[in-house]
């Protein structure tokens, strides 16, 4: 039996038909469908995207106080009674669903997970971990817009 697309290119006549069923007669290969993926059957599932730790960051720690800035510039922590500690943003790498910033005496690493900070009702999407020369300190970050959209402290 042919497909109807076939015998619409037969109607047309010997040359005109053949030409047309050669060239497919402006239809899809068959078994194709429109729309349908081109690849592969066996071909693994894209893997959905991971955290999203581009941007800036703040962060904030109690028992001792503590702060934190993630920037393009650069990774700042601040603690009460002490100077501020510095080191340069070489980027973000990933280490499971964790994103990790620094080398050496000052690392950054956030969790994307609720958090609070247990002294405010601000809520935070990341759970901060600062280690400074093997001292670490346990915290809470954010985007600054999205700490500026709720109440302060």
């Amino acid at each position: 039996m042919l497909r109807p697309a076939a015998a619409l290119c037969l109607t047309l006549g010997p040359t005109l038909g053949l030409i047309l069923m050669l060239a497919g007669c402006g239809e899809a290969p068959m078994g194709a469908s429109e729309g349908a993926s081109t690849a592969p059957a066996d071909a693994p599932a894209s893997a959905p995207p991971g955290p999203d730790f581009s941007g800036d960051f703040r962060l904030v720690g109690t028992e001792p106080f503590w702060g934190g800035r993630i920037q393009d510039d650069g990774l700042t922590l601040s603690r009460a009674g002490q100077p501020d500690v510095g080191a340069a943003n070489t980027g973000v790498r990933l280490e499971g669903d964790a994103g990790v910033w620094g080398v050496g005496g000052l690392v950054f690493k956030l969790r994307p997970e609720p958090c609070s900070d247990g002294m405010s009702d601000r809520r935070y999407g990341y759970r901060a971990e600062v280690t400074i020369n093997g001292q670490v300190l346990k915290g809470c970050a954010a985007r600054p817009a999205e700490l500026d959209a709720q109440p302060r402290p």
